[in-house]
C-alpha cells in the first residue's frame, strides 16, 4: 500500500505543478496544450477491470472489464467485454470496404479476414458509449476444423446487435480455407429531396437495412488470397453488392501484392450513414528483401507501390486518382534508415483527349536508432505541389527522442520538436511529448500518462 501510495502521490504531483498557471497571460507552465490521465487495472486470472480518469476534468472517465477462459480453457478461448469499448475488425471493414488510398513503398495486401473486435477504454478515449462485445471460440490446429469463432457487439447507437462468425478448415496440411462474415440490420436517417443542400437523387424516410460482409480466404505456401463481396440493403428493400479481392504471392524474399475493388453503384449506402462512390481500385505492390550483414542480421529492403481511383459516373470523370511510393530501408536489430518518394496524378477523360495533372510530389528520409533504454530518430520531408500560376514547397524536421526507465515502476517519456517551412519561410515550430509511468503488482496495474505540446 505505501507503493501504491507513493505512485499516486508522485503522480499526481507532477500533474500539480505541470498545470501551474504561467503567470497573468494564462495557460499552462510548460505547454499550451496539456491533457493527464490515470488508469487502474484490476487483474484475475480470468478477469480484468479497468478505469481511467481525466485529471483535468474530472467528469470525464472510462471503464471496462473482460471476462475471459484462455487460461483455463485453451481449446474454448472466449471472453465477455463490457465498457466503453471500442469496436473494430468487421464492422470498420461493413462501413468501408474500399481499398486505402494511403500508400507506402513497403505496403502489403491483407489477406486475413476480419472479425469484430472491440478494445477496452485507454488513456485518451472517454466519448465512447457503453457497449458489450462476446466473442465465443474454438480451437485445435491438430483437427481439419481447426478454428470457430461467433462475435457479437451492441451498443446504445444500434437497435440490434452486430454479429460476425468463422470457420477455419485445414486440408492436405498445406491449404487452409476460411470462410467469415460480418453482418447487421443499422440505422439510417431521412434524406429529403426536395432540400435545396441535397445532392442525392432520391428520397426516403428513415429505417434500418441488412448488411452483410462475406469473405472467403485461402492460403498455401507462396500464396494467399481474400475476396469478399459486401452486400447491402438499400432503403427500398433492393440489395446492391461490392467486390473486393487482395491477394499477395511471396517467394523467397520477394513479395508480390495485388488488389482490385470494385462497386457500380453510385453512392452506396453503407453502415452509420456512410456513402461509398461508384469507382474502381486497384493497387500494386512488390517488395524485395536483401540480406547484407555478415556478423549481424542487416538488410536492406526496396518497394514500389500504386494504387488508382477510377471513377465511373460521367460527372466524375475529372476525378481519377493515381499515387506512386517507391523507397528503400536498411534495417537491422540497431537501427534503421529509410528514403521514400511519393507523387500524386489526377486524370481528366471527360474530354476527348486524357490530361494528366501532377498534384504533388514528395520526399522523406528517416533514421531511429534502439539501443535499450534510449531511442532517438530524425525525420525531414519536403513536398512540391505545382500550379499553372504558382509552385509551393513545403518542408519540414523533426527531431524525437525515446526515454526508459527502471523496471517497476517503468517510467517512459518522449519528446519531439517539429520545424515547418513554406516558400523559404518559418510557418509552426512545435514542441511536443509525453511521460509514462507504469506500475504492476500481481493483482493491480496503475498506468498515469501526461501528454503536452507547445506550438509557436
Amino acid at each position: 500500500m505505501r507503493k501504491l501510495s507513493s505512485f499516486k502521490f508522485c503522480f499526481l504531483s507532477a500533474c500539480f505543478f505541470t498545470l501551474l498557471p504561467a503567470g497573468k497571460g494564462g495557460g499552462c507552465l510548460f505547454a499550451e496544450e496539456l491533457t493527464a490521465a490515470l488508469q487502474e487495472k484490476f487483474l484475475l486470472p480470468f478477469l480484468e477491470i479497468r478505469s481511467s480518469q481525466n485529471l483535468q476534468d474530472m467528469e470525464k472517465w472510462n471503464w471496462g472489464g473482460v471476462l475471459y477462459t484462455s487460461r483455463f480453457w485453451k481449446n474454448f478461448p472466449c471472453q465477455i467485454k463490457v465498457g466503453n469499448l471500442t469496436a473494430g475488425g468487421g464492422i470498420s471493414k461493413l462501413k468501408d470496404p474500399s481499398l486505402s488510398q494511403s500508400i507506402t513503398p513497403f505496403s502489403r495486401a491483407r489477406t486475413d479476414v476480419s472479425e469484430i473486435t472491440a478494445a477496452l477504454p485507454g488513456l485518451s478515449a472517454f466519448k465512447k458509449e457503453i457497449s458489450i462485445f462476446g466473442e465465443f471460440a474454438y480451437t485445435d490446429k491438430k483437427k481439419a476444423f481447426s478454428s470457430s469463432k461467433l462475435n457479437f457487439f451492441y451498443n446504445n447507437d444500434d437497435i440490434f446487435p452486430v454479429f460476425s462468425g468463422s470457420q477455419t478448415v485445414r486440408l492436405f496440411k498445406k491449404l487452409e480455407i476460411t470462410l467469415a462474415s460480418t453482418a447487421g440490420l443499422f440505422t439510417f436517417p431521412e434524406n429529403t429531396f426536395n432540400s435545396w443542400f441535397t445532392d442525392s437523387d432520391f428520397y426516403y424516410h428513415e429505417g434500418c437495412h441488412f448488411c452483410i460482409n462475406p469473405q472467403v480466404s485461402v492460403k498455401i505456401p507462396h500464396f494467399e488470397s481474400l475476396f469478399s463481396f459486401p452486400l447491402y440493403q438499400t432503403p427500398f428493400g433492393k440489395f446492391q453488392t461490392i467486390y473486393k479481392s487482395e491477394n499477395k504471392v511471396t517467394l523467397g524474399r520477394t513479395a508480390i501484392s495485388c488488389s482490385v475493388f470494385y462497386n457500380e453503384h453510385e453512392k452506396l449506402l453503407t453502415t452509420r450513414d456512410n456513402t461509398i462512390k461508384d469507382m474502381l481500385q486497384a493497387k500494386l505492390g512488390l517488395q524485395i528483401t536483401f540480406p547484407l550483414g555478415i556478423r549481424r542480421p542487416v538488410f536492406l529492403r526496396s518497394g514500389l507501390s500504386a494504387v488508382t481511383s477510377f471513377m465511373l459516373s460521367e460527372k466524375n470523370f475529372d476525378s481519377h486518382k493515381i499515387k506512386l511510393s517507391a523507397g528503400g530501408r536498411l534495417f537491422s536489430l540497431l537501427y534503421s534508415f529509410s528514403l521514400t518518394a511519393n507523387s500524386n496524378f489526377s486524370l481528366d477523360t471527360s474530354g476527348r483527349k486524357i490530361c494528366t495533372d501532377l498534384e504533388s510530389i514528395s520526399m522523406q528520409f528517416s533514421n531511429s536508432w534502439y539501443f535499450s533504454k534510449i531511442s532517438p530518430d530524425f525525420i525531414m520531408a519536403a513536398s512540391l505541389t505545382p500550379s499553372q500560376n504558382y509552385q509551393s514547397l513545403t518542408s519540414s524536421e523533426k527531431l524525437g527522442l525515446n526515454l526508459a526507465f527502471f523496471k517497476n515502476p517503468k517510467i517512459t517519456a518522449a519528446g519531439a520538436l517539429n520545424f515547418t517551412q513554406k516558400d523559404g519561410e518559418s510557418t509552426k515550430q512545435a514542441f511536443s511529448g509525453w511521460i509514462s509511468a507504469h506500475w504492476k503488482t500481481k493483482f493491480l496495474v496503475l498506468t498515469g500518462k501526461i501528454v503536452f505540446k507547445t506550438e509557436t
